[in-house]
């Protein structure tokens, strides 16, 4: 047990050691030693926020200041906090984190479990991407469709993205894309958004508009997205060709031209110099870690959707509409609530999931379902199927 403490402590440090500017050391009262770094400062409730690494348990640390002065520690089972810009969750790091997101709701002084979306300007939408790794065949590359012949579990693993729009006004979460590539889009001044994808006809980069209450998608033009400027509705872009070039398409004369030397600074944020920066917070050298009073942190959880299985109601942490038309929903809360899930290995390899209910038994696999991680999702018809009756609520 002592060597694998040891081995957390060295992983948290070499994770921290290309920071350690931001973590200066500190000599605490009874000569701990430990980084610190102001990592979040909430501009509701005035408290600062501070990620520490120290050679005890609990290793990583969450320590603040409220707005009285007062020095506490979020529960030991968070491990560092910080504001995520493009959602707006003060994203938390836990120990055990569910498939969804972890947001800190300073006001409340709640753990929110819930699934965060970048909202779209207007706000009527969200946008997600949710990371896994999946088999594949490595000799079928940046391939958007699904390979059912591959089994769960056999070939070579690889990483996909999936691009998940959330309608805010339904709460409807519907698949728009998925890659091998991280997914790189723009919100257009038009309300539609701009995704650059691998066009497997062309065999080439293309950038697609897609009407978000629709979902279609229509190509664009042959190229790569390298940035967009809305207050004067430009598209910075290269098309597909040795030299690269950076072109500037103006949306309101539909022409395109060459980009000038200095131009490119229009589709760039300005971050300043290193001498506009505040001086941040610092913790003080003489804190008592181990004394400061530990916060009645509560938890909180938003459901993305309810299930209503048999005329009971579920609540479902998160829950999609493929590309194919099916409504996903995890499997978990299900088996939870008696289902049983098993592995059957397979003869060519990998395996297949069986699943049963009271009512019978399914054979899952990556024709008939979707595994993302750690989390294996089924379309509610296949619950249909076996003669329970299903159906879904989006909350809002």
């Amino acid at each position: 047990m002592r060597s694998k403490s040891f081995v957390r402590l060295l992983s948290a440090l070499l994770a921290l050691s290309v920071a350690t500017a931001g973590y200066p050391l500190r000599d605490a009262a009874a000569a701990e030693k430990f980084f610190a770094r102001h990592a979040y400062t909430d501009p509701s409730t005035g408290e600062v926020f501070f990620d520490v690494i120290r050679n005890s348990e609990p290793y990583q640390l969450v320590v603040f200041r409220t707005a009285d002065g007062e020095w506490m520690r979020l529960p030991d089972g968070v491990r560092g906090i910080g504001l995520d810009d493009r959602t707006g969750c003060v994203r938390v790091s836990t120990y055990s984190a569910p498939f969804h997101d972890v947001c800190y709701d300073a006001a409340a002084d709640a753990l929110v479990y819930t699934t965060a979306f970048e909202p779209s300007p207007s706000g009527k939408w969200g946008l997600k991407i949710v990371s896994f790794y999946e088999s594949y065949v490595p000799t079928n590359v940046h391939t958007s469709t699904p390979q059912p012949s591959i089994h769960y579990g056999s070939h070579t693993s690889q990483k996909q993205h999936l691009l998940l729009l959330k309608n805010n006004a339904t709460g409807e979460i519907r698949q728009l894309a998925i890659s091998d590539r991280y997914p790189d889009y723009r919100w257009l001044a038009d309300g539609t958004l701009l995704l650059e994808r691998f066009s497997e006809t062309a065999r080439q980069n293309e950038l697609v508009r897609i009407n978000p209450a629709t979902g279609e998608a229509k190509r664009f033009m042959l190229g790569s997205l390298r940035g967009y400027n809305a207050e004067h509705n430009l598209l910075l872009y290269v098309m597909n060709e040795p030299s690269r070039k950076l072109r500037i398409y103006d949306f309101r004369t539909g022409k395109s031209r060459l980009a000038k030397e200095d131009e490119e600074k229009l589709f760039y944020p300005d971050f300043g110099t290193p001498g506009d920066k505040e001086a941040e917070p610092v913790l003080p050298a003489d804190l008592d870690l181990d004394a400061l009073p530990v916060a009645e942190t509560g938890i909180r959880e938003e459901h993305a959707a309810v299930l209503t299985l048999d005329g009971a109601d579920i609540p479902l942490p998160f829950a999609f509409a493929g590309l194919d038309g099916e409504t996903y929903v995890p499997l978990r809360p299900l088996v939870d609530r008696g289902w049983t899930l098993r592995k059957e290995p397979l003869a060519e390899g990998g395996h297949d999931y069986i699943v049963e209910s009271e009512r019978g038994s399914l054979r899952l696999n990556r024709a008939n379902s979707m595994a993302l991680n750690d989390r294996l999702y089924i379309p509610i018809r296949l619950i249909r199927s076996l003669g329970h009756e299903a159906g879904l609520k989006w909350n809002r």
